[in-house]
């Protein structure tokens, strides 16, 4: 049976205090997301504040061992609503092998919305399996 796009979103920190000025803790979030053909993306990251995330570490695995290679694309969307791409990561390692790549981190002077993942099967199939909001309310920001 083919796990279709179970997203498991954690929040392992809180804010402390209000805003205005009081220190909070930062806010990692996870993502484990399946393709509907079933490869397999993992992406863990933090969000620091409302204008940075940071510290992201990408897992991509090749669960359908069809002989295609695997990407996943990145991207943020900005306060001021601009999408950014953080880039695309490319797996070709074949049947049940995995690539990991440390390299995800945004910052934006208007602010980061929310960040999104994509996993695409090589020819074109492309599903966007996680979009996560940054906890730090940008909502509540004049944009």
């Amino acid at each position: 049976m083919r796990r279709t796009g179970l997203v498991v979103v954690a929040a392992t920190a809180l804010a402390l205090g209000a805003v205005g000025g009081t220190a909070r803790a930062d806010s990692t979030a996870a993502a484990d997301v399946s393709a509907s053909w079933g490869d397999r993306a993992q992406l863990r990251f933090t969000w620091t504040e409302r204008h940075t995330v940071e510290g992201g570490t990408l897992i991509i695995t090749d669960t359908t061992c069809d002989d295609r290679p695997v990407s996943v694309s990145v991207a943020v969307t900005t306060g001021a609503g601009r999408n950014l791409s953080l880039g695309d990561r490319h797996h070709a390692g074949g049947c049940g092998t995995s690539a990991e790549f440390r390299d995800i981190a945004a910052s934006d002077d208007s602010g980061i919305r929310r960040l999104t993942l994509t996993i695409c099967q090589h020819g074109g199939t492309c599903e966007t399996r996680y979009a996560g909001a940054n906890p730090y309310r940008l909502d509540a920001l004049p944009f």
